[in-house]
């Protein structure tokens, strides 16, 4: 079969190969801007008045643990229980769950925050990592307004401001780190290396430089984590490495409960009743065929295409995220939302779908969790496959434009 009559059967078999015209694409993105602009609106408002139990969300969480390490006693954040009798002591509810799984190195930025008061600390932490977010986005494309305007009103954002979590500063390091690396690798090597604090949101990133042959960012990534190491070692202990180690064991036990606000296919699959072994058979098998995508992308080097599989992929190849930790992936949406739209090449109506239920999937998540369905893998695997089909080669932007 010639290639013709092969594209040709392939756009027949497309149920949703309904072009849509530019107009048209225009009023849909500004009307889910409107709304989620609204939502988010509401989420801060929420999150500055919300009642005592759910005031500023799990920052409560990490000021707590701030507390505890700037009093001196660092070791407490990495053994549960007794987290959990300062973290009541402290006002939190008895019910709750909030330990602390990230690495000691993640302390040196978080313990002098201790010494605020839980708002001081919400408005210290947050407002200077959002701004960092938006700028990681934005930077250089403050004509193309896509870029910020999404970084601002994406759900992914509302969630991260209701969470009071660290969605923003993963998300910073994130997409500055993949916007330096074609001209200042050893700078985003750095980045890379302070994204350590949440090592399962960089599964992809060892895979990306080593296919494109980055070694300076890999030895800057490295010196950077070997770094805070030393650092948090010299301040609080060698000790607690072993401690977050062996806190790490308990914690992967407790993930049931909060499967639901989890888009990876582990949590998908716990969610649909499979054993654990299986869910971590069906994580392993969407995994490694991920991973050789994105092996595949980024030998030719780095471009918009390829950080847009690596933000998108790696919420089908890590076993634990959350969808507070999706901001980042709003990169990858917005580049090819863009790049369409300003090539003036038609979308499909199934790419609007897949756009729209990937942008809002970190909203939805929550209404799907109260009715039991594991649904956040879909537009995820839809994106990654849009984003890859070979026609998205199509309309690659100049190199120049990537940064």
């Amino acid at each position: 079969m010639s290639e013709a009559r092969a594209a040709s059967g392939w756009r027949l078999a497309r149920p949703l190969d309904l072009k849509l015209s530019r107009k048209a694409v225009e009023l849909t993105a500004m009307f889910a801007a409107a709304m989620f602009f609204t939502y988010v609106f509401l989420a801060v408002k929420f999150t500055l008045a919300g009642d005592q139990g759910y005031h500023f969300g799990d920052f409560f969480a990490l000021w707590t643990s701030a507390v505890v390490t700037h009093a001196g006693d660092a070791a407490v954040n990495f053994d549960p229980d007794a987290l959990h009798v300062r973290q009541v002591a402290m006002g939190m509810n008895p019910d709750g769950y909030n330990p602390f799984p990230y690495p000691p190195s993640f302390l040196l930025l978080l313990g002098p925050l201790g010494r605020l008061p839980l708002h001081w600390a919400f408005y210290a932490f947050m407002a200077p990592a959002f701004a960092a977010y938006v700028l990681a986005m934005a930077w250089g494309r403050w004509r193309e307004w896509w870029w910020a305007l999404a970084a601002c009103v994406a759900p992914a954002t509302g969630i991260t401001l209701i969470s009071g979590q660290t969605g923003f500063l993963s998300g910073a390091l994130m997409v500055g780190a993949l916007r330096l690396l074609p001209v200042r690798p050893a700078l985003a090597g750095v980045l890379f290396g302070l994204l350590t604090y949440k090592p399962q949101l960089g599964v992809l990133i060892p895979v990306a430089l080593v296919a494109m042959g980055g070694w300076r960012a890999i030895a800057s990534a490295a010196a950077t984590f070997a770094l805070g190491v030393a650092a948090s070692s010299y301040v609080y202990g060698f000790s607690l490495w072993g401690l977050w180690a062996h806190s790490l064991v308990e914690y992967a036990t407790r993930f049931h409960p909060v499967v639901g606000y989890m888009p990876t296919i582990y949590a998908n699959a716990i969610m649909l009743g499979a054993w654990r072994s299986v869910a971590w058979g069906l994580q392993l098998a969407v995994s490694i065929p991920v991973g050789i995508v994105v092996w595949r992308a980024w030998r030719a080097g780095p471009s918009p295409r390829a950080a847009a599989l690596l933000v998108v992929g790696t919420y089908l190849a890590t076993p634990h995220a959350f969808n507070y930790d999706m901001p980042m992936m709003t990169l990858g949406l917005v580049w090819y939302f863009v790049e369409r739209h300003v090539q003036e090449r038609p979308f499909d109506l199934g790419e609007i779908l897949a756009l729209l239920l990937a942008f809002t999937m970190p909203f939805f998540m929550l209404e799907l969790k109260k009715v039991g369905m594991p649904m956040s893998w879909a537009p995820l695997g839809l994106m990654f496959c849009l984003i890859a089909w070979p026609r998205a080669a199509e309309f690659e932007p100049a190199p120049e434009a990537y940064v």
